[in-house]
């Protein structure tokens, strides 16, 4: 005779408890994951092209140049406000570049504060031209000192 295997009472209990506790864990997780996927980061990364070369200050007879590559991260929006006023904020980035000498970039740490100078130029011109700095961030991605 065959005989065929039976759940006890205690045992269907255990994998009644288990199959109930697997089902809440995932009613209660589907609401986080929900609100994850509202919160979509929409920001971008724009290079201002061309790259920006300019003339340095220099006491030396011969003439140093500075290229530099840019990229802003903004959101959609910011991104569509920097290629709107491309003239205005180049501008203002070429006079804040081409007043720079060679020793004034020549550490990392002067580097940053020329960054984070031209940062508040072109935010300052974003705000008077639209009412908002708009961008988050200004990058260095490319500096030549040549």
């Amino acid at each position: 005779m065959q005989t065929t295997p039976t759940l006890s009472f205690s045992a269907l209990k255990s994998y009644s408890q288990l199959f109930f506790l697997i089902l809440l864990s995932f009613t209660l997780m589907t609401p986080l994951y929900a609100e994850d996927e509202e919160e979509v980061d929409d920001t971008k990364y724009y290079e201002l092209s061309p790259p920006f070369v300019v003339n340095l200050q220099t006491n030396e007879r011969r003439m140093r140049f500075l290229q530099v590559r840019l990229q802003v991260l903004g959101s959609p929006a910011a991104i569509e406000a920097v290629q709107t006023h491309n003239a205005p904020l180049r501008d203002v980035i070429i006079t804040a570049l081409s007043a720079q000498t060679r020793e004034s970039v020549n550490t990392p740490r002067k580097k940053k504060d020329l960054q984070e100078k031209v940062r508040g130029d072109v935010e300052s011109v974003l705000k008077d031209l639209t009412g908002n700095k708009q961008i988050e961030g200004l990058y260095f991605t490319n500096f030549v000192i040549q």
